[in-house]
């Protein structure tokens, strides 16, 4: 599947592969003869006017000795999946003072010391719909397993 760029990122995209073809005193239409385009078609590409893939960036740049490389970062958390996710990390540190009769404060240092803070964050999603006596357990565990013994 050939996905392309958004206007936005090809605008970007096309002014990384002119500077790049500029710095490497290749003319437009010396790169398009290199990946079988007009020098109409890369002046486009470059001013971000023709929507590119990422395999045709990949193209364009390796005809002039480099590599495209993306990295993605994830999508962003909602500010209420967030809060929720705060919610449900403060009550089960509260949960976990309550039943090993801790201060909050304590048992959020033991939590996070032991990778339970850790593990409420990266398993908020399935461990929110577990009964409170199931989510001590998982927390305990997942302490014991990291050094942490009560």
């Amino acid at each position: 599947m050939k996905t392309k760029f958004t206007s936005s990122d090809s605008s970007i995209l096309g002014s990384t592969i002119q500077a790049v073809r500029k710095s490497k005193g290749v003319t437009q239409e010396e790169l398009g003869r290199k990946v079988g385009l007009g020098k109409s078609s890369v002046s486009k590409i470059e001013k971000g006017l023709t929507h590119i893939s990422a395999e045709d960036a990949s193209i364009l740049l390796e005809a002039m000795g480099e590599k495209l490389v993306l990295s993605a970062t994830g999508i962003d958390e909602s500010p209420v999946t967030k809060e929720q996710k705060a919610r449900f990390i403060t009550t089960g540190v509260s949960w976990f003072a309550e039943e090993n009769r801790l201060s909050f404060a304590k048992a959020y240092q033991f939590l996070l010391l032991h990778k339970g803070i850790d593990f409420l964050e990266s398993s908020f999603r399935y461990e929110q719909t577990l009964p409170r006596a199931v989510v001590l357990n998982d927390l305990t565990r997942i302490c014991a397993n990291n050094g942490g013994h009560l």
